[in-house]
């Protein structure tokens, strides 16, 4: 599996989400899910990349029935 460079990610991400404070709180999980990854021994790439990710739907999809 071949996985998407950071910059890649963030520009998704941005596409998708315009308010500052979901693009901090993205960024913040990011950074955590790298530090647990190492933590635990797992690929921080991927990990980061999960937490970067986690949220790119949510102002398009706010609700709980709608956003996973």
């Amino acid at each position: 599996m071949s996985l998407p460079s950071r910059q890649e990610a963030w520009e998704l991400l941005k596409q998708h989400t315009q308010g500052e404070g979901l693009l901090k709180h993205a960024q913040a999980v990011e950074l955590a899910m790298r530090a647990y990854a190492l933590k635990l021994g797992e690929d921080p790439e991927l990990w980061g990349l999960a937490g970067l990710l986690h949220d790119f739907d949510y102002e398009a999809h706010p609700s709980e029935e709608e956003h996973p």
